[in-house]
């Protein structure tokens, strides 16, 4: 498995590749942004690590590019800022994970394997299609009845997330530590405002909405499809 990584402080790139090369993981390290995303551009890696507390760079940017080049691999942001509003600002970009400074080597590794098991699923599965609504995991891309929707990266992997289980009832909760990797039912509120933009934008007069909320605190992905 190769990793990209981008990190400016010696002390922390030597150990994350020394650990992970001992858990047999290749690791290539860039100290700057331009030789980062050209090798991202060129090379095939299975994940993306950087540090976005490097100064002069807009990361959302940069994710943006490689997003636009059809480039799905995962991506793990490092950053010693740790406030919601920090947080929720890099979860709607097209970052996958989060991780705060300073961070466990064993808490890395845990979320590196997660999303590469995640990662190899989506290859797998690729495209859903249910109730008319063909999701495209690899493009990030949403038809329905053939029409193109433009959902938030969040938006997309609520619904993702509800169609892989369709017709199971998902708490909030739930949602929130699959997407959000957090613990906190404050984020309740945050998952039902995403859902409310997510029917709006799904959703037409003449079709059934297939989330159906479930006592206010559980949704699930409702179809008759097997």
């Amino acid at each position: 498995m190769k990793i990209l990584l981008v990190e400016d402080d010696k002390i922390i790139w030597e150990n994350i590749n020394e650990f992970l090369s001992e858990n047999n993981f290749i690791v290539n390290l860039k100290t700057d942004w331009q030789s980062w995303l050209k090798e991202a551009l060129r090379n095939k890696y299975d994940l993306f690590i950087f540090d976005i507390m490097l100064p002069y760079i807009n990361w959302i940017e940069i994710i943006k590019e490689i997003k636009l080049n059809k480039i799905s691999t995962p991506i793990i942001l490092l950053t010693a800022k740790e406030d919601l509003e920090t947080m929720e600002k890099w979860f709607n970009s097209w970052a996958d994970d989060y991780i705060t400074k300073p961070f466990s080597l064993k808490e890395l590794i845990l979320r590196i394997r997660s999303l590469l098991r995640r990662s190899n699923n989506a290859d797998k599965l690729n495209e859903i299609t249910l109730e008319w609504i063909t999701l495209n995991q690899d493009l990030k891309e949403i038809t329905r009845n053939w029409k193109n929707i433009i959902l938030t990266p969040k938006e997309f992997q609520i619904l993702e997330y509800l169609m892989l289980n369709k017709n199971k009832v998902i708490k909030k909760s739930e949602l929130v530590e699959y997407i959000w990797w957090i613990n906190n039912d404050i984020w309740s509120d945050v998952v039902r405002t995403h859902i409310t933009s997510l029917r709006a934008k799904i959703n037409e007069w003449w079709l059934k909405d297939p989330i159906i909320t479930v006592r206010w605190i559980w949704f699930k992905f409702e179809t008759k499809i097997n």
